[in-house]
């Protein structure tokens, strides 16, 4: 059984880290492993599946997500979203993780740019397109803040072949822990105990 999976039946691997900060009855929120700025948290559906494509649409993912960002946004400030979106069991765009799940990273930096400069084809699309556009191919999502999840125009790229840990490598870039950016390795275990109990009191 996944991960995630687990964390739906109460089964902790990391602990006091993997119990949720904030659930509904169809998603849970949690610290992410591999945190390398506080705050850094996820947004995972219970239900076992690949990606989030089908679940931006859904007024229940909308109003989770709002519980969850709004307080961030209070205590951290600057947010960004981003998913890595697979389609197959064990493809490296899943970053090792079977479980659809989306990335909320307080960041002061916009991504947009280092996107337009890449060798990969972005086009601005909003959450809730994806799965018309994407339909079953993977592709990568990434999306700025800067108002409810579902009203934010983001910007997506189908993959021609699966990429992994592409948005985490730009963010390990950019403050200077490139060297740091595999999850794997690098944990931040305390990093994201702080996360987990920071949030926790915010979230209600």
């Amino acid at each position: 059984m996944c991960r995630f999976c687990n964390i739906v039946k109460k089964n902790y691997k990391y602990k006091t880290i993997d119990e949720p900060f904030y659930e509904s009855v169809d998603f849970f929120a949690i610290a992410s492993i591999g945190s390398m700025v506080e705050g850094w948290s996820l947004i995972v559906p219970k239900k076992h599946t690949l990606s989030m494509r089908n679940f931006y649409m859904q007024p229940e993912f909308q109003n989770f997500t709002d519980k969850v960002i709004l307080p961030m946004q209070k205590r951290y400030g600057n947010l960004i979203a981003f998913e890595h979106g697979s389609n197959i069991e064990g493809s490296i765009t899943a970053c090792g993780t079977d479980h659809a799940h989306l990335h909320i990273v307080p960041f002061q930096y916009s991504l947009v740019t280092d996107l337009l400069k890449s060798n990969l084809k972005w086009e601005k699309c909003y959450p809730s397109e994806i799965a018309e556009k994407a339909h079953n191919k993977e592709y990568l999502f990434y999306l700025d803040i800067n108002n409810k999840i579902n009203k934010t125009i983001g910007y997506l790229h189908i993959l021609d072949y699966p990429i992994s840990q592409y948005f985490r490598k730009i963010i390990a870039k950019k403050i200077g822990k490139l060297h740091e950016a595999d999850y794997k390795i690098f944990p931040f275990v305390e990093n994201a105990e702080i996360t987990r109990i920071t949030l926790n009191e915010l979230i209600a």
